[in-house]
């Protein structure tokens, strides 16, 4: 893990920068090169006086492979950008030198709003600071392991907010309730954004092309957020986050693949993933004809209605029965099963959930909505694994464990209940 030095010194450095507040915070906004940032920024271990505590925030960034993946990012994607780091300051002598803004043709400084004076200038540190990063520890740690492989990466710039920081009781926790500020309300990207605008994301790719692309998506796709879709839509296959999540599972063909998402691969490679996309849902469609029927209807004409309603209908018009499907068939590709033969075998499988075994498990008859608890959706991969011509053992579970764990949620006797296989 890279560590500070607790007595280390640089060369002094000037950068410009804006001066700014916000609550009761004086800020600097600047930018560093790649390798200021790489020498001189360190991780926000300062923060918690009890070495356990500064010792898990090094191990969090070990450990989330995060770092790593922002090396290759700066290391391999030549359209790079960063937003701001927050970073820490404290000891030294840092000193801020305000910029004359003088009259000239084209501006007069006495048209400029007040907030305008004293905000520009040069932000100067007499390398004897100590800075660490309080937003943006992975970045820093991912920088400088970039740095290190790339001399050329180092002339590159990233925006840094400087705050001030006191070594006292008080201080230290200013700087905590920052740090975790920043975090607490910085927002995830939603997986709507990802599916929308993501350029990496293989998957997120592979969906828009099959939304823009291919007809059962093309015209009878929920875009929404969320992937419920309600009984009531008469128009709709499924939700473009159960496409996403469906893509997900069956895409997979490496360990690595959250690493691998992170970085666009080839245009060969994109469209290898496409075919695949195309081959599942032709072939889904070759051996459900309910998939089938939708897809070559007019749009308009209300078809899906016959497959999902209060009635219950067909599993693969749910979004945890899709879900459900794809999960098997992924894991008979997984042991070498061709897509062909496995849709085939799970087309065998009973598909109206008001039926057996689906009925009480995924589909509440009394309700008429589906019943979505974890262990109801693993009992439910159990079975149709099973049906199909799954070995248990291969899954860690066994046909009494099945039953067992399936009667105590329909809250039956296991003699009530029965494996098939299909």
């Amino acid at each position: 893990m890279e560590q500070q030095p607790l007595l280390l010194t640089f060369d002094p450095l000037r950068v410009p920068s804006l001066r700014a507040h916000m609550g009761d915070w004086i800020y600097y906004a600047a930018f560093l090169k790649l390798r200021d940032i790489a020498q001189r920024v360190f991780l926000a271990d300062e923060i918690h006086k009890h070495e356990g505590l500064r010792d898990m925030i090094q191990r969090s960034i070990d450990s989330s492979g995060h770092a790593e993946s922002i090396k290759h990012y700066l290391l391999d994607k030549s359209q790079r950008f960063f937003n701001a780091l927050v970073i820490g300051v404290y000891g030294g002598e840092p000193n801020f030198f305000e910029l004359e803004l003088r009259r000239g043709s084209r501006l007069d400084p006495n048209d400029l709003p007040d907030y305008f004076e004293g905000a520009l200038g040069i932000l100067q540190f007499s390398g004897t600071e100590k800075l660490f990063a309080i937003d943006g520890q992975h970045r820093v740690v991912g920088i400088k392991r970039a740095v290190a492989e790339s001399t050329t990466l180092g002339d590159e710039e990233v925006i840094a907010l400087f705050v001030s920081h006191s070594r006292s009781t008080d201080g230290m926790e200013r700087s905590r309730r920052l740090f975790t500020t920043l975090n607490r309300y910085a927002k995830p990207v939603s997986k709507m954004d990802i599916i929308a605008l993501d350029e990496d994301d293989v998957v997120a790719i592979v969906t828009r092309m099959l939304v823009e692309e291919y007809p059962l998506f093309k015209y009878f796709l929920k875009i929404k957020k969320g992937k419920q879709l309600q009984a009531s839509d008469t128009e709709s296959f499924t939700t473009i986050e159960t496409l996403y999540d469906s893509l997900d599972t069956y895409l997979q063909d490496q360990d690595s693949w959250t690493d691998f998402k992170r970085t666009r691969p080839s245009d060969a490679k994109i469209k290898h993933y496409y075919r695949r996309g195309v081959d599942l849902w032709d072939t889904v469609q070759k051996y459900f004809p309910a998939v089938k029927t939708l897809a070559e209807s007019d749009k308009g004409t209300e078809t899906a209605a016959q497959f999902r309603g209060a009635h219950g209908g067909h599993l693969l018009f749910r979004p945890i029965g899709l879900l459900l499907v794809v999960d098997v068939i992924r894991e008979f590709l997984r042991k070498g099963k061709r897509l062909p033969a496995i849709i085939k075998a799970v087309a065998k499988a009973p598909m109206e959930l008001a039926a057996e075994p689906w009925n009480e498990l995924l589909w509440n008859p009394a309700a008429h909505r589906m019943i979505t608890p974890p262990e109801n959706r693993a009992v439910a991969f159990q079975i149709l694994y099973y049906g199909i011509g799954g070995d248990l053992g291969d899954i860690n579970t066994s046909k009494p464990a099945v039953r067992t764990e399936w009667a105590g949620i329909l809250n039956r006797d296991p003699s009530e209940v029965r494996l098939r296989r299909w």
